[in-house]
C-alpha cells in the first residue's frame, strides 16, 4: 500500500495552481482560462462534423438534432471548466458520457467525443488540487463504468448486439460472449486509467518545474545575500586596515607634532627630532595607504612580502612613543602562517596605540608566545589612565577594539581586555595557527 501511495504521490501536499494568464471572468464561476473556453467552443463544430460523417453508417437509431445539440453544448461547458474545477469535471464527464450514450449515442461514442472525454479525465489528475481526491474520482469513474457494463450485459439483446457489431457471422455462444465482456472491461478500464496515468505524468512535470523555479529563486536570493555579506565583510576589512595602519601613524604624528610645538622654543633639538618622526610616520602612512589601495585592485594580487608580520614587531616596538616598550618573542616565528602573523602585528599595533592615547603609561611590555597550533599575544602597561592623572581624556570610537575582536574571531581565537590587579591595562589574544598553513619563512624585504 505504501508503494501505491508513493507511485501516485497521494501524500504530496503540492497543489498545482490554476491558470492565471489570459483568463476571462465568468459570472458565478470566477476566472476561466481562455484556452479552455476555446477548446470547449471547438468541440461543438468538431462533434457536429463527426456526427454528419457517421450518419447513415452507424447502427444507432438517429436521435433528434436538439438532443445532439444539448449533448454537444453541455460537453463544451464541461471542457471550458476543466481546469477551473478539475475534480468536478471528471465526475461530470463520466455522468455526461453515460447520459449521452442513452439519449444520443452517436454524439458521445464517436472518436471525437471519446477524445474530449479522455481530455476531461486527464485534466482531473493533471490539475487536481489533491492527489487523493483526483485519484478517488478516477477510481469512482472506473467503478461506474464497470457498473454500466454490468447493466448493459444483463440485457441479452445488448450483448448480442455488441457481438454482431464486432462480427456479424460469429456464433452466439458462451465463449464469444465472454470475449466481448472481457474486451469491453479492458477498453473502459484502460481508457480511464490511461487518462489518469498521463495526467499524473503531466502533474509531476509541473511539480518538478515549480520546485526547480523555487530553488532557482532561493539560490538567487542566497547569492544576493552572500554578495551583500561579502561587501560588508570587505568594508569591515578596509575599516580595520585603515584603523590599524593609517590611523596608527596619524595618531603618532599628532602626538609628535604636539610635542614639537611645546619644545620648539625650549628644546629645539627635541623639536627637530619630533618633526623628523612626523616626517617618517607620514611616509609610512602613505606606504600603508598605497598597500591597502593596491590590495583593492582585482587585477593585481596582493604581495605578501609588503604585509607586516612577526619580523616587524621589533621595528614597531622601537618607534618613538610616550611609553618605553619591551618585546619578548618565544617560539619559531616561521611556524606562524602569514595571515595569522599579520593579525598578531595589527593587534600589537592597536594595543600600543591605545597605550599612547589612553594609558599615560611609562612602560609597556609585548609578549608573543608561539606554540604548536596557537599564538598567544599579551600587551601590558603600567598606566593609570587619563582620569587618574587629571589629564583630559582622549575620546575613542571603539573601532580598534572591534577590529581586534574581529581579527581574533577570524582565526578561531579569543580576546581578553581589561585592567590588571597590579595596575595598568592588559590585552591578551589567543589565535589558532594551523601548522599546515605555515611556511618556511618570508623572503627578506629591502
Amino acid at each position: 500500500m505504501a508503494s501505491l501511495t508513493d507511485l501516485l504521490d497521494l501524500d504530496d501536499p503540492w497543489e498545482r495552481p490554476a491558470p492565471s494568464h489570459r483568463t476571462i471572468r465568468v459570472p458565478l464561476v470566477g476566472r476561466v482560462s481562455g484556452a479552455d473556453i476555446l477548446v470547449g467552443l471547438l468541440s461543438v463544430p468538431l462533434g457536429l462534423g463527426m456526427i454528419w460523417l457517421l450518419d447513415g453508417l452507424s447502427a444507432y437509431d438517429h436521435s433528434s438534432w436538439w438532443r445532439r445539440w444539448i449533448i454537444l453544448a453541455t460537453l463544451a461547458v464541461i471542457l471550458s471548466l476543466r481546469r477551473r474545477f478539475p475534480a468536478a469535471v471528471g465526475c461530470l464527464a463520466a455522468a455526461h458520457l453515460l447520459v449521452g450514450g442513452a439519449v444520443a449515442p452517436e454524439a458521445t461514442t464517436n472518436y471525437v467525443g471519446q477524445v474530449f472525454y479522455f481530455i476531461c479525465f486527464h485534466t482531473t489528475v493533471a490539475w487536481g488540487r489533491s492527489r487523493r481526491a483526483a485519484w478517488g474520482v478516477i477510481a469512482g469513474v472506473v467503478v461506474v463504468f464497470l457498473g454500466w457494463l454490468a447493466v448493459a450485459f444483463s440485457r441479452t439483446n445488448a450483448l448480442a448486439g455488441m457481438l454482431r457489431a464486432m462480427n456479424p457471422r460469429a456464433s452466439a455462444d458462451v465463449a464469444a460472449y465472454t470475449r466481448v465482456i472481457l474486451l469491453q472491461i479492458v477498453i473502459n478500464v484502460a481508457f480511464t486509467l490511461g487518462a489518469g496515468a498521463m495526467g499524473q505524468i503531466a502533474w509531476r512535470g509541473a511539480r518538478d518545474l515549480a520546485r526547480s523555479r523555487d530553488q532557482a529563486r532561493t539560490i538567487a536570493v542566497q547569492r544576493s545575500q552572500l554578495a551583500d555579506r561579502a561587501v560588508v565583510a570587505e568594508r569591515l576589512r578596509i575599516a580595520r586596515e585603515l584603523h590599524d595602519s593609517v590611523a596608527h601613524h596619524v595618531s603618532v604624528i599628532g602626538i609628535q607634532a604636539a610635542g614639537a610645538r611645546r619644545a620648539l622654543e625650549v628644546a629645539p633639538d627635541l623639536a627637530r627630532e619630533a618633526l623628523g618622526t612626523v616626517e617618517e610616520e607620514s611616509r609610512l602612512a602613505v606606504t600603508e595607504m598605497h598597500s591597502l589601495l593596491g590590495s583593492l585592485r582585482p587585477s593585481e594580487e596582493a604581495d605578501p612580502a609588503i604585509q607586516p608580520g612577526l619580523e616587524d614587531l621589533e621595528e614597531l616596538c622601537a618607534q618613538p612613543r610616550r611609553a618605553a616598550v619591551t618585546l619578548d618573542v618565544v617560539g619559531d616565528r616561521r611556524a606562524v602562517p602569514p595571515p595569522v602573523a599579520l593579525s598578531v602585528y595589527r593587534i600589537v599595533q592597536e594595543a600600543l596605540n591605545n597605550v599612547d592615547k589612553h594609558g599615560l603609561a611609562a612602560h609597556a611590555h609585548v609578549a608573543v608566545r608561539i606554540t604548536s597550533g596557537c599564538v598567544e599575544v599579551e600587551v601590558t602597561d603600567d598606566g593609570r589612565g587619563a582620569a587618574a592623572t587629571g589629564a583630559p581624556p582622549i575620546p575613542g570610537t571603539g573601532v580598534g577594539l572591534i577590529g581586534m575582536r574581529e581579527r581574533v574571531a577570524a582565526h578561531g581565537g579569543t580576546l581578553e581586555t581589561g585592567p590588571r590587579a597590579t595596575g595598568g591595562w592588559r590585552v591578551l589574544a589567543r589565535l589558532s595557527s594551523p601548522p599546515e598553513l605555515a611556511t618556511d619563512g618570508r623572503e627578506d624585504r629591502p
